[in-house]
């Protein structure tokens, strides 16, 4: 389940984008990102060896040529927009390492206590409850700390 959580998080963003290029009603698309994960988590240990990427973007195709077959509509992917696509996907991975790497730097600066409770609570999703019991400190001082690293991360990104 880490696995797919994983794989979850990191496509969650490029799969949606990718569908939404070619269907347009905002639930039509989310339904059909929805099928796509539903698809990578029943098919993800037996294809554990294949690259996930590969599996991901297939079964988007896939499932957006299921959804014109099942309105009746005609769709093709053409070679060029295939290639089109790929090529804006590696432009927004490029954005989104810059970003990341941009946010990794300004964490660094925060003192140490600040990084540790603001990693757990917004990466490891650990409760402010859990947080303050495991650090001998208040809900809200737990709250407060969570605050400045956020503050901080805002007032410094640019």
């Amino acid at each position: 389940m880490d696995s797919f959580e994983k794989i979850y998080s990191e496509y969650k963003h490029k799969v949606y984008f990718f569908v939404k290029k070619y269907i347009q009603k905002e639930e039509d698309a989310e339904d059909i990102v929805q099928d796509i994960f539903v698809h990578v988590w029943k098919h993800l240990d037996e294809n554990a060896q294949i690259a996930v990427e590969a599996i991901v973007f297939k079964t988007c195709k896939q499932e957006v040529s299921n959804f014109y077959r099942k309105n009746k509509l005609l769709f093709t992917f053409s070679e060029k927009e295939v290639v089109k696509a790929e090529e804006e996907e590696i432009i927004d991975e490029k954005y989104y390492e810059e970003q990341v790497s941009k946010i990794e730097s300004l964490l660094e600066k925060l003192p140490l206590k600040t990084k540790d409770l603001f990693i757990q609570h917004k990466i490891k999703n650990i409760s402010y409850s859990q947080l303050a019991k495991e650090n001998n400190l208040s809900k809200t001082a737990i709250s407060k700390q969570i605050n400045k690293a956020l503050s901080f991360l805002k007032g410094n990104f640019q």
